[in-house]
């Protein structure tokens, strides 16, 4: 016999057995046992919503909210708290993935029922993404050494994984874990311990550090980073502190990380800025890690299913068979992940020092593109700020010279300077 809390549950899930939805976004929740109609309702109108929402206020510019589709938003925060508590009610805490829950909670304070509703200057366009999951369990708990158990925080998820951060206590610093998600089949099982295998491989400063594979759970243990790229730039963005030689420093120790990874005959095939985290250390330096290598092609493998199958976050244009992928259709991607670096932007475009290398980076024609990350390097190098007059006459007093050689050519870290 169902309890009161669990009728009600079905009585609230029942009007989503009925309920439209794109196969796309029920494909995305598939694996769920937990009310995976409703996830994949929400999530699929909530992008709508969002979507249209980012055209009204571009580029952080104010902008106006139209007067039905504030009424739909709102709707769909009240629908994802009633869900939030119907489910906590028979004892299952979900989690909204932290981009999302940010700006629903945000449009929260500003929504209007009637008449529209201003959208305020600063505005952060949502990046929407019906590829993964926006809501899932909650796990809270991870046992340790010893068999005391630690809390776990949800940080982030993909379509096969998630991942937490947890405070080891024997050492006293933050760690993660990776965990695929239940019912994975055992082909991504396969790819995601060979993601592991990968990156136990690549020791590099600028590639994110893995520590021990469970086999028990699919999961394994990584450095925590703070924040991803794209986390980092757009809280920055605004400010004067983030300056153009933060940018180049932070730029360098992407490309350099990618540069280590193609001299070993790797492809990363899967880079965007949510795939490129940010260790802050202090408020004067972070370091740049690359990360999420599942797609990621080793030398001579021949792991994709098929010659024709496709994926990734921001795919070249010019591929017709993941395959046959090489160096220049990661430098595709490399050239939007610039953009946002030095602008914060995501469309590339402009007339600027930065502008002709992305254009370079993204060209149709692949043979007209940078061919290696080493050429990229070298035109990132020749970035530099114009000089005011006042910052000529003290230019030889205020330089100080930068500790080690080059990156390139040592493979010594290079910490960037991070904003106050």
């Amino acid at each position: 016999m169902k309890t009161p809390e669990e009728e009600r549950l079905a009585l609230f899930l029942r009007k989503y057995d009925s309920a439209r939805i794109d196969h796309s976004y029920l494909l995305v929740y598939r694996r769920e046992d937990v009310a995976p109609r409703a996830f994949a309702s929400i999530h699929e109108r909530l992008d709508a919503c969002l979507k249209f929402l980012n055209t009204k206020a571009p580029n952080g510019q104010e902008g106006h909210y139209n007067a039905d589709d504030s009424r739909e938003l709102l709707g769909l925060i009240q629908e994802v708290n009633e869900l939030l508590r119907a489910l906590r009610m028979v004892g299952q805490d979900l989690v909204v993935r932290p981009e999302y829950a940010e700006t629903l909670r945000a449009a929260a304070t500003w929504l209007q029922p009637s008449h529209g509703s201003p959208v305020p200057p600063g505005f952060t366009p949502v990046e929407v993404d019906p590829y993964a999951p926006m809501l899932w369990r909650k796990e809270t708990a991870l046992a340790v050494s010893g068999g005391a158990k630690v809390e776990l925080k949800m940080v982030g998820a993909g379509a096969f994984a998630m991942v937490h951060k947890f405070v080891d206590p024997a050492y006293g610093i933050t760690l993660a874990r990776k965990k695929l998600k239940p019912g994975v089949d055992n082909r991504e099982r396969a790819r995601f311990r060979q993601e592991f295998e990968l990156m136990k491989e690549l020791k590099f400063p600028y590639i994110l550090e893995v520590y021990k594979y469970n086999e028990a759970d699919g999961s394994y243990l990584m450095e925590y980073c703070d924040s991803t790229l794209e986390q980092y730039v757009s809280r920055r963005n605004n400010k004067a502190s983030l300056s153009l030689a933060s940018r180049k420093r932070i730029a360098l120790q992407f490309l350099y990380g990618l540069n280590y990874i193609h001299s070993k005959g790797h492809f990363h095939r899967d880079l965007s800025v949510n795939n490129v985290l940010v260790r802050v250390y202090t408020e004067s330096a972070v370091l740049v890690k690359l990360s999420d290598f599942g797609l990621a092609k080793r030398e001579g493998s021949e792991f994709t299913r098929t010659e024709t199958e496709l994926k990734g976050t921001k795919l070249d244009p010019a591929l017709d068979r993941f395959k046959d992928f090489a160096a220049v259709n990661d430098i595709y991607s490399v050239g939007f992940i610039l953009q946002f670096i030095f602008t914060g932007q995501k469309h590339v475009g402009g007339k600027s020092q930065v502008a002709g290398i992305v254009a370079k980076c993204v060209d149709p024609e692949p043979t007209r593109r940078f061919q290696s990350i080493l050429e990229i390097i070298g035109a990132v190098e020749k970035i530099e700020a114009p000089v005011t007059a006042s910052q000529a006459d003290t230019a030889s007093s205020a330089l100080q010279p930068i500790e080690g050689q080059t990156l390139k050519d040592t493979g010594q870290a290079e910490i960037a300077e991070a904003p106050a």
